[in-house]
């Protein structure tokens, strides 16, 4: 018998109105043109900071990411690895996972978990000295985190859910449509925040595949309105969801 984990529902909150590597030895940072080198690099002090900023939102304890990055004893075997997710690509690296150009058109987004050249200059510093401790005096206090079950928009004002999706154990990935699912609006509104949260019985713990914590289901989705006995292929979309992101 193979084993099933059943994704119970999505829960989508409504809130109306409202490659090469090349390793160096003194990595640096580009300051007028020239590249101006990064000194000294601990983690208690450099790197810390960097991970509760624009890591730790995932990579926690329950959460949504395949490791926690929270303590020097979790992050220490990844320093190499964290180096080379981060810095892969042109401009912005495989991680964190916000692929916007921060080059040409809006500059400034909320909560933009993206690295700096200084920070980017400092993870691999770090790495390639060793990934050194420092003084743990310079530690940052421990990030607290709310509730994975709250809903991190604030109080919804609607929230719609699917129907039950099984997904077989260690079966392939799977694209399709999800049936649509009436919201019971009777008017126009307008839209301000979305989350979506997934619902499943995968222990706390996680089990199966080692991915995502190897919890949950879904790793992406894209979806969007439509009004009901409307014929027109092309959906209102409203966003794409992945992983441990909100809209």
């Amino acid at each position: 018998m193979v084993p099933t984990f059943r994704k119970r529902s999505a829960a989508v909150s409504l809130l109306a109105f409202g490659a090469i590597a090349i390793a160096v030895s003194s990595p640096g940072v580009r300051a007028g043109g020239q590249e101006q080198p990064v000194g000294e690099v601990t983690f208690a002090k450099d790197i810390a900071p960097i991970l509760q900023r624009s890591c730790q939102n995932c990579h926690r304890p329950d959460g949504v990411a395949p490791m926690s990055l929270v303590t020097y004893e979790d992050v220490r075997p990844w320093a190499r690895a964290i180096k080379q997710r981060t810095s892969m690509g042109p401009k912005a690296g495989l991680m964190p996972p916000f692929y916007l150009e921060h080059n040409i058109g809006i500059q400034k987004f909320q909560n933009d978990p993206s690295l700096s050249d200084l920070e980017l200059a400092k993870v691999a510093k770090w790495a390639d000295s060793g990934a050194p401790l420092g003084n743990i005096a310079d530690m940052p206090p421990a990030k607290s985190w709310d509730d994975a079950a709250k809903w991190a928009i604030g109080t919804p004002d609607l929230i719609v859910k699917t129907t039950d999706l099984v997904v077989k154990a260690t079966s392939p990935d799977w694209w399709g449509e999800i049936p649509s699912v009436p919201t019971g609006m009777t008017e126009d509104r307008y839209v301000t925040a979305v989350e979506i949260k997934e619902v499943n019985d995968v222990p706390s713990q996680g089990s199966g595949r080692h991915t995502v914590g190897g919890r949950f289901v879904f790793h992406h989705m894209i979806w969007g309105t439509r009004v009901i006995g409307d014929s027109t292929p092309d959906d209102d979309p409203l966003g794409a969801q992945a992983t441990g992101g909100s809209t």
